[in-house]
């Protein structure tokens, strides 16, 4: 018995949900449900509003997909977590404020 192909698509992300869920419009306005593949998960790749994304759904149930790949949407300043920041995390490494004097 061959397994049933999976139906690929093009979308952008809409909004973000809890627990590695997006809603992802494809084209004509539909809206689908999209969770996070494993491999996407592991290597926490960040999925932000606006990035293009390939989605994958089964041929029964065109409403929940699985995101397989995620290509910059608008072209616009990456989202703050990955921008360089600069500055000292306070707490690591370094002196520590409260030394034991001898």
């Amino acid at each position: 018995m061959a397994k049933e192909e999976k139906v690929v698509l093009e979308g952008t992300i809409v909004d973000i949900l809890p627990d590695g869920q997006y809603k992802v419009e494809i084209e004509g306005g539909h809206q689908i449900l999209g969770y996070t593949s494993g491999k996407m998960r592991r290597f926490n790749i960040r999925i932000v509003v606006g990035d293009t994304v390939t989605i994958e759904t089964s041929p029964y149930d065109l409403n929940r997909g699985r995101i397989t790949f995620r290509d910059s949407g608008t072209g616009g300043p990456p989202p703050p977590s990955t921008q360089g920041g600069g500055g000292r995390r306070p707490g690591r490494g370094g002196r520590s404020r409260s030394r034991r004097r001898r």
